[in-house]
């Protein structure tokens, strides 16, 4: 059944992220003419109006497919983020859009893919426990991305982090979340999983709480000593790449 399971899984999160990168590109046209004039809008690829329509197309099959998997009610909870991101102004602040919309929607992602992995089997505590921690961590760790987006995010009056209480300032901020806050976060999501005396004594734990720390650490080093935008979205994708590997890796555990 592993074999269908990640299938599903994939499928899943390629109709999640398109929900919601079609939704943001209409929302920000302005802020995409100045940071990724590639993209399809602001190219001329595409108009608004074809892109409404693969928003309801996309939506519909998300759902469509959600439901087949009896995870009908958490895809409707993640559509609900999207459009309060996007379409209600929600991404318009710092607080909103990362602490809240994407705290939530990590926790919804992982609370969908448990379902397609172990449908109907229930959910323990400590794994509830770990996708809070997870959420929290990616909601605290997502700021990062707008230091790459300043000049585009200001002709759209919206107070990320930086333009909230400025680049400096934020960097200051973001630099102690990643020396110490996330990678506290990211340890007390692996000790609910197991104890800190069998975190500490056997190596390949031992070794994923090292590279963590590492990793957040070098991410906090390039904030500070690599400040333009390119810089900074070099800097964005390692933190993905944190995410993408360490959240696997802390299920295997």
């Amino acid at each position: 059944m592993l074999p269908f399971h990640l299938v599903n899984s994939f499928i899943y999160a390629i109709l999640y992220i398109l929900t919601f990168c079609m939704l943001n590109q209409v929302n920000s046209v302005e802020e995409d003419s100045v940071n990724k004039p590639y993209r399809p809008l602001p190219s001329g690829l595409l108009t608004r109006r074809q892109t409404w329509i693969r928003i309801i197309v996309y939506s519909t099959l998300f759902l469509g497919f959600a439901a087949a998997l009896n995870i009908f009610w958490i895809s409707v909870a993640w559509q609900a983020v999207t459009y309060f991101l996007n379409i209600f102004g929600g991404s318009n602040h710092w607080i909103t859009k990362n602490l809240v919309g994407m705290t939530i929607g990590t926790f919804l992602l992982l609370a969908a893919q448990w379902e397609i992995a172990s449908p109907g089997e229930g959910v323990e505590m400590n794994v509830i426990l770990y996708w809070s921690l997870i959420s929290l961590w990616a909601g605290f760790a997502l700021p990062i991305q707008d230091f790459r987006d300043i000049d585009g995010d200001r002709q759209m009056g919206r107070k990320t982090l930086p333009l909230a209480i400025g680049d400096n300032t934020g960097r200051n901020m973001m630099v102690v979340e990643y020396l110490f806050l996330l990678p506290f976060l990211f340890m007390a999501a692996m000790l609910s999983q197991k104890s800190f005396w069998i975190l500490v004594t056997d190596p390949l734990d031992l070794s994923i709480l090292i590279i963590q720390i590492l990793v957040h650490w070098v991410i906090a080093f390039r904030l500070w000593f690599f400040r333009s935008p390119k810089q900074d979205d070099k800097t964005y994708h390692l933190y993905v790449y944190l995410f993408c590997a360490g959240v696997p890796a802390i299920c295997y555990m």
